[in-house]
């Protein structure tokens, strides 16, 4: 038996990563330096971090004492 519960979970969480991938400038997608894919896939899963975790802003003179 086949358990696919995650299935769904891992549908969007592909298409959300092909959609950031699609959504970078030409001159990264087609970068041909040494290990820009490496740097290519960890900007991808940052922008998901992001946008799973928002940042707290935080104004300028804040103090956390």
């Amino acid at each position: 038996m086949i358990d696919d519960r995650l299935l769904d979970h891992w549908t969007r969480e592909r298409a959300a990563r092909d959609r950031l991938r699609s959504s970078l400038p030409a001159s990264w997608r087609n970068d041909p330096r040494e290990n820009m894919d490496v740097v290519r896939e960890l900007y991808v899963e940052a922008m998901l971090r992001l946008k799973e975790s928002p940042v707290r802003s935080v104004a300028i003179g804040d103090d956390d004492r």
